[in-house]
């Protein structure tokens, strides 16, 4: 060490001054090479093998949210056009309201199941909820059969 820091001016290089005692000391001595030992291999994470990981990762998270959305808008779309046709017929009965309320809970179900798994806001799914049941309260109302 003795030999390393005489060949050194006293004065600190213009580049290290102000950056404190280490930094200064390691702008003047060169970092020690890496030692891999026979006996233990030493396994490093880089920068590349996390983007990869991130990558495949997110595309699955996409692909279930994708899934999920998908799901909800087959549901509700479900729920709407058995809506429109009802509100197409002359009569429609209590039974077939209570058709269109089961597709209107496994709707639900499935937007709740969304906003529970953070694929969907809660306002987002209160918004989607609240429109199916505003279809099903319309038509009671245009067939007569909404009772207070």
């Amino acid at each position: 060490l003795v030999n390393a820091f005489s060949s050194l001016s006293i004065a600190a290089p213009a580049k290290a001054a102000g950056l404190g005692f280490k930094k200064a000391v390691a702008a003047f001595v060169p970092a020690p090479a890496a030692r891999v030992s026979a006996s233990r291999a030493v396994f490093t994470v880089e920068a590349k093998q996390n983007k990869k990981a991130r990558t495949i990762q997110s595309r699955n998270e996409r692909l279930y949210n994708k899934m999920r959305k998908s799901e909800i808008t087959t549901r509700m779309k479900k729920v709407f056009l058995k809506a429109s046709a009802l509100g197409e017929q002359e009569a429609c009965s209590e039974e077939e309201i209570g058709d269109l309320e089961k597709l209107i809970s496994e709707a639900t179900k499935a937007v709740d199941k969304a906003i529970a798994k953070g694929v969907l806001h809660k306002n987002t799914g209160a918004r989607r909820k609240s429109r199916m049941s505003k279809y099903k309260q319309e038509l009671r109302r245009s067939k007569g059969l909404l009772t207070a």
